[in-house]
Parts: C-alpha cells; structure tokens; sequence
C-alpha cells in the first residue's frame, strides 16, 4: 500500500510541477560547467578540458525567452594548449518545463603547441531542446540535448575558403534560476 501511495504521490507532484507557465517580464539565469580528462593510451599524455558555459534569458513574452549566450572553454595536451571564446544570441519556446530553442553563435579559438600558433573564427548555428526537472520554487535542473553546426567560412590564420563544417551534438546537464516578474 505504501508503494502505490508513493508512485501516486510522485506522479502528483510530477503533474503539478508541469502546470507551470513563464510570464512576461521573467529573468533566467543559468547555464552549466564541465571538466573532461582522457588519455588515448598509456604512453600519451592526458587531455584536459574545461568549458563554462553561462546563459542569461528574458521572457519578452509569456513562455518565450529571448538568450544571451556565452562559453569559454580550455584544453591542454602535453605541449599542445587551446582555448576558445563563444558569444552567442538566441531564444526558447517553453510548454510546460520542455523547451526546444535556436541560435546564433561567434567563437573565437586560438591553439599553441609549443613552437607555433594559430587563431581562427567561425560562426555556428545551435540548435537545442531539453527538459527543467524541479529542485525547489523556481530552481531547476536543466536537461539538455545541443546540436551545433558550423557555418559559412573559416577566418583567421585557417586557409582561404575552408567552409566550416564542423558539427557536434552534446548533452549538458546545468541548473537554471527563474526571477519571476513583480506585479
């Protein structure tokens, strides 16, 4: 009996939390924070990467965010360093704590290993969607799947007309605070 009081009590509370809409005027900060260490074999060296990816959205409308993006990241590999700097715009459409959403992101990268450096920047189209499972009022932990696609040219020091075609898809795990608008 317990059993079933708790799987109907969790599923209230499941259907409660769903009930939420975001109102005009909300402030949304968050974003998420990763650190990945790898090593190929036992005689290369160990591959860090630290990447901080902070997000700041306003609800222009009800359950739609406009988002300024942002995401720093460095990685290291014995000799080899490389470090990246992405600024981005963007927006969400918010059905309950779902959420798909789109933007535009800059970054900026350069790399050293060692003897010589090289600079680059490129443009990305970032696609996303995810869920907001509750933590407390207001708080959640965001669940997410990015896919980001890469865009027209390289500049910087990559050769003349090399097209951007790099993609990648991720799924990030971050926490999102929601400042409801006053009235």
């Amino acid at each position: 009996m317990k059993k079933y009081l708790l799987l109907i009590s969790l599923l209230a509370l499941f259907v409660v939390s769903n009930l939420c809409a975001f109102d005009k005027g909300t402030i949304n900060p968050g974003g998420s924070i990763s650190y990945t260490s790898s090593k190929y074999d036992s005689d290369s060296d160990t591959a860090t990467n630290f990447s901080f990816s902070p997000q700041v959205g306003y609800f222009f409308m009800e359950n739609i965010a406009g988002d300024l993006m942002i995401n720093l990241s460095s990685g290291k590999q014995g000799d080899y360093k490389n470090s990246s700097f992405a600024i981005g715009i963007g927006g969400r459409y918010f059905y309950n704590q779902i959420y798909g959403g789109l933007g535009l992101m800059m970054l900026s990268s350069s790399s050293d290993n060692g003897s010589s450096t090289y600079k680059e920047s490129s443009n990305y189209l970032n696609l996303k969607a995810g869920y907001l499972v509750p933590v407390v009022e207001n708080v959640y932990v965001d669940l997410g799947l990015n896919y980001k696609m890469g865009m027209g040219e390289y500049g910087g020091d990559a050769p003349s007309g090399t097209k951007n075609k790099s993609t990648l898809l991720g799924f990030n795990v971050g926490f999102q605070i929601y400042f409801p608008f006053s009235k």
